[in-house]
């Protein structure tokens, strides 16, 4: 089976759609090409998204049409199932696998779009989406749990930037620099820093700049231009992770890598209120621990891992992937092992 990743350029994103292809080749006899997509014209992109996502809710002949001519020319002839991740990717992956009918997978909130014009969609579940038909509870990525034979004495830090509700500024990453600070000399370890595209280059360059006698040369700078990161490869020289809450995509990376995982924000911020009952999920199975720029992180750090974390994120991953053969299957038999053992909830 030949897949097609459709990506917008973002690594959270096409993580997430290369590891639903990866679970896949588990069962699967396939291989995958990520292909990126994009608007024809950059101008007014915003205006173009809203109005080709008006036309999505009931794709006609002629709909459909009107909404591929808004992008550039891809061929996915060759193609028997497409993913794609992210809002902007869902309307143009449901009007190609239409127009050529394609098997096709959509992670994330369709937000209006109809389910029915998806082979398959993920979304973790919130009040305002009810219209995917399997629930994750960690979104899809390509990372699994690793196993750590000695102490790194490396703490890594992600850093996002304005989103889910949250809004930072100068003097919440002034105080985050503190802690960082005072988290390395308390526990001697190093920080290794990684900043985002949701990073501002101010803030960017605040954190480098306060934590340039402290933070290991293995950090990573968004703005630096210094291209994609692996993060697998940062999982590996660290003992646990702290990182931003606006980002669901981070925090589910970090949770997947197996390492304990503290999320941290400032006090006062106005949260995104489907974003919170996620991040409440997480903490009551154990996956995370919420923190404060300003904690103490030297008394929540020394805690032991919770016993059974490896198990129950590998238990977590390997349902989805038969929720999703089960949900192929039913379209392509030939293709798709039918023969699936049953899924379980947590």
């Amino acid at each position: 089976m030949k897949v097609a990743i459709l990506s917008d350029g973002l690594d959270g994103h096409i993580n997430q759609s290369i590891g639903i292809a990866e679970m896949l080749k588990e069962s699967v006899k396939s291989s995958y090409k990520v292909i990126d997509v994009k608007l024809k014209y950059s101008l007014f992109r915003g205006l173009q998204y809203i109005y080709i996502k008006n036309l999505s809710k009931r794709l006609t002949d002629r709909h459909i049409e009107i909404i591929l001519s808004f992008f550039k020319k891809i061929d996915l002839s060759d193609y028997e199932l497409i993913i794609s991740t992210g809002g902007k990717l869902s309307v143009f992956n449901a009007a190609v696998s239409k127009k050529y009918n394609k098997k096709n997978i959509h992670n994330g909130s369709l937000r209006g779009i109809p389910s029915a014009y998806f082979s398959v969609s993920l979304a973790l579940k919130t009040k305002n989406n009810n219209s995917s038909n399997i629930e994750t509870i960690l979104p899809p990525n390509r990372f699994s749990p690793i196993k750590h034979n000695r102490k790194k004495n490396k703490s890594l830090f992600l850093i996002g930037g304005n989103g889910s509700g949250y809004k930072y500024k100068n003097e919440d990453f002034f105080e985050l620099c503190q802690q960082i600070k005072k988290y390395s000399i308390d526990s001697g370890k190093i920080p290794v820093i990684v900043t985002s595209r949701r990073t501002k280059k101010s803030h960017e360059l605040l954190i480098k700049d306060y934590l340039k006698d402290y933070r290991d040369d293995k950090s990573v700078w968004f703005h630096s231009g210094l291209g994609k990161i692996n993060l697998s490869n940062v999982f590996k020289l660290v003992d646990e992770i702290f990182v931003t809450e606006d980002s669901t995509s981070m925090i589910s990376e970090s949770i997947s890598s197996g390492l304990r995982v503290f999320t941290i924000a400032p006090k006062r911020v106005k949260k995104d209120k489907d974003h919170l009952k996620i991040l409440y999920r997480y903490e009551r199975m154990g996956f995370i621990k919420r923190l404060n720029f300003d904690s103490t992180y030297i008394d929540h750090a020394a805690n032991p891992v919770l016993s059974g974390k490896r198990r129950k994120i590998l238990s977590i991953k390997r349902t989805l992937k038969v929720q999703i053969l089960h949900k192929l299957s039913k379209l392509c038999p030939t293709k798709i092992p039918t023969n699936l053992p049953q899924t379980h909830s947590l």
